[in-house]
């Protein structure tokens, strides 16, 4: 009896053991392992950890082989697949600068030198140093994007010049739609809970349809909490300026094949403060978001679903009806921090659901999702809105990708949405009409790699259907079809110092019935805006060159770029006022070219290992032969970054300290009636210091604006105003950060 029952332990033990694979990390001289080293099993959606033994137990279901993407601090990141085996062994060569994060947002998840599509990847964490006040801050730090705000409450991205309607935005592969054709509507993006961000720059139709002519923003969840294991998060920021709040909190767990995820935060600010010692009348907001994720793999699948909440209310400085504007009176001697009007209220319900099944040689993803955005502003009444909008999405994604041999690979898929836009009957004014909207695309992109070479080329098919459901401002009810073909082919040249990408892509944006219809007061951009119902559809060709250059401790990337646009919508200044507002005309251009590049410099000098200084330049230009009429180019920006890894202490370290350097040239490239805008300096400084013992405290300090400059970006609509960015700003961070690994 006592013999058949150890030979049942050990066949149990047998099965358990050949179910679990060993991996080891070491160094490339295959005799130091690496600790704390991150493995992201991608068909598991698990993140796993290596011990002080360098080594991590993953145990494979019943797919045929698995994607492995291992990260470590000081290492140069690599991808593997496995197929069979109870052991992997993986050595990661020491690099002291690693700009090739895994990408998500391109048609297959892949490293950046193995793209020929220039996509820049950054880490939220990276990004947000100088403790930034709002998402579009944090993306204004990436090179080629830009920042489009009114105040502190509403900001939107800008790449290479393009903006609103020109930039799509998803998150976790979910379109995000939100009225973002309006100049005073936000984003509805908070910085909870997501993790990185990608940034495709120029057209980008091939993988997301109509309307990325301008290039397309990709938030990227933070991972999950390792197998069996919990992480709880939370954090306190304050700011000066705006003596705000921002408290967040984040709760993860994760057993052996689930995941989930639940966070919070709210942050509050009263207006700004400027150089002056003047207040930003009507600059504050609060904003509140709920975010809950859950995760599951089957035998052969994973399934995610997630929910965010996020409700904003916002301020709106320089509103005003008066026909003889005293732009003084938007400054004043006293903070205030309740809300007041005019103002606005947004609510934003974004929901999805992405499945992915493996299959030998086959992969298939299926995503659908629900958003709703929901804007009410109030003007001068409290229980009667001026606008209240509600634009409902429903959206999905369907794709195959297919190995055809160890260097060829397709991707190839459908892709639609389904829109609808309502103005409550209780508004007093209504900016565009009710109405439907329908997506359909579909695409095919394929992939082959070979030695030092790769090779991708794509096409794709889109039809818009656009009806309004009534007649607006003496127009009949609107019914109208758009749709194009689009192309994109790149080739990436890849040596052991130098790296070649090329790319050419086209993209087409049809009109929006704000551009067909407009006929009246748009108060929050401070406009009175004229549509044309004749408008023709957008179309772009970019040709797009990376050259990147590489030793231990140097990066140099240079990134030019042409755009070539036709029948490009803008809105035209004419000299004309109504009741104290400009009047703006929506017209078209036949041609207009956009042209400019992305400089970025990184060096480690071996004589000072804990220095990192990061440079970067961003230039772009329009030319239209027709005129002057492009208007809102952004200035030439020169970022200057030096940082210092300190790590000095044991259980209370003295972590790094950072010190950013900002120069904004002159612009002096404007459209009719566009004044010129001056440069600036801003230098922002911080330091972090960390107390690591079974939790981990961090606490981070530092300025913006140190030398309190007075400055107006180019990109502010507050420069209508004439009214300077924030003065200088303190702030201070803490956040406490507990885990719970079982290895």
């Amino acid at each position: 009896m006592l013999r058949k029952l150890l030979l049942l332990l050990s066949l149990f033990l047998f099965v358990s053991l050949k179910a679990q694979v060993i991996i080891e990390v070491k160094d490339s001289s295959e005799t130091t392992p690496l600790k704390n080293v991150q493995i992201f099993v991608v068909e598991l959606d698990q993140i796993l950890y290596t011990n002080s033994s360098g080594k991590a137990l993953f145990s494979p279901g019943k797919i045929s082989e698995y994607q492995l993407r291992i990260s470590a601090s000081g290492y140069e990141g690599k991808v593997i697949t496995y197929k069979e085996g109870n052991l992997i062994k993986i050595n990661l060569l020491q690099s002291h600068i690693d700009l090739h994060e895994v990408t998500l947002s391109g048609t297959t998840s892949q490293r950046q030198d193995q793209n020929p599509f220039h996509i820049e990847s950054r880490k939220i964490s990276e990004l947000s140093l100088h403790a930034p006040i709002n998402m579009g801050e944090i993306l204004a730090k990436i090179p080629g994007v830009y920042q489009s705000s009114l105040g502190n409450g509403i900001s939107k991205p800008v790449i290479r010049g393009m903006q609103g309607m020109r930039i799509v935005s998803l998150v976790n592969g979910l379109r995000i739609e939100g009225q973002q054709w309006g100049g005073d509507h936000g984003m509805g993006m908070a910085e909870l809970g997501i993790g990185s961000v990608e940034v495709i720059k120029g057209p980008s139709s091939l993988l997301y349809g109509a309307d990325a002519l301008g290039g397309v923003i990709y938030y990227n969840d933070a991972p999950f909490a390792s197998a069996k294991s919990y992480d709880i998060q939370l954090q306190s920021l304050f700011n000066s300026n705006t003596m705000g709040t921002v408290n967040r909190a984040i709760l993860k767990t994760s057993g052996q094949k689930w995941r989930l995820m639940v966070a919070g935060s709210y942050a509050n600010h009263a207006d700004f403060k400027l150089p002056n010692k003047l207040f930003a009348k009507n600059s504050r907001f609060d904003e509140s978001v709920l975010k809950a994720a859950f995760s599951f793999n089957a035998k052969r699948s994973v399934h995610h679903f997630r929910y965010t909440y996020n409700r904003t209310i916002t301020g709106i400085p320089g509103h005003t009806h008066d026909s003889i504007v005293d732009f003084s009176s938007f400054q004043v001697p006293d903070q205030k921090r309740k809300y007041e009007l005019p103002a606005q209220f947004f609510s934003n319900h974004y929901f999805s659901n992405e499945n992915k099944w493996y299959f030998k040689n086959n992969e298939l993803i299926a995503l659908f999702g629900l958003t709703s955005n929901q804007l009410i502003e109030y003007d001068e009444k409290v229980t009667i809105p001026s606008l209240s909008m509600t634009l409902n999405n429903l959206l999905y994604t369907i794709k195959w990708s297919k190995k055809w041999g160890k260097h060829l690979k397709s991707v190839s898929g459908i892709q639609g949405m389904a829109q609808t836009n309502r103005n409550a009957t209780n508004a007093s004014d209504t900016l565009i009409p009710n109405s439907n909207t329908i997506d359909n695309g579909v695409f095919s992109t394929w992939i082959f790699e070979q030695s030092k070479w790769n090779f991708q080329g794509g096409v794709r098919y889109d039809i818009r259907s656009l009806n309004s459901l009534h007649s607006f401002n003496d127009n009949t009810s609107l019914a109208r079809i758009y749709d194009g073909l689009n192309i994109s082919i790149g080739s990436i040249y890849k040596s052991p110092n130098l790296l070649v990408k090329q790319a050419v892509s086209t993209g087409f944006r049809a009109p929006h019935l704000t551009e067909l219809l407009s006929n009246g007061f748009h108060h929050g951009a401070l406009r009175f805006e004229i549509g044309d119902i004749n408008l023709k559809p957008e179309r772009a060709s970019q040709f797009d060159v990376t050259l990147e250059y590489s030793k231990e401790h140097l990066v140099f990337i240079f990134n030019p770029f042409v755009n070539y646009i036709q029948n490009y919508i803008y809105l035209q200044p004419i000299d004309s006022m109504v009741e104290g507002i400009k009047v703006f005309e929506y017209r078209q251009q036949n041609q207009v070219l956009f042209y400019g590049t992305d400089i970025g410099f990184h060096y480690h000098p071996h004589f000072a290992h804990k220095l990192h200084w990061e440079s970067s330049f961003s230039f772009v230009n329009a030319y239209s032969g027709e005129d002057s009429s492009i208007s809102l180019i952004p200035q030439p920006r020169l970022s200057n970054t030096l940082r210092l890894d300190l790590n000095i202490g044991k259980i209370v370290k003295f972590k790094d300290l950072a010190l950013t350097h900002v120069f904004c040239l002159p612009q002096n490239n404007v459209a009719y009636n566009e004044s010129q805008s001056f440069a600036y300096n801003l230098v922002d400084f911080s330091g972090t210091f960390e107390y690591v013992k079974k939790s981990r405290i961090s606490l981070n300090v530092g300025v913006k604006n140190l030398l309190n400059q007075q400055y107006i970006d180019h990109l502010s609509r507050l420069k209508n105003i004439s009214m300077y960015a924030p003065s200088r700003t303190f702030f201070i961070s803490l956040q406490w950060l507990l885990n719970s690994v079982n290895n």
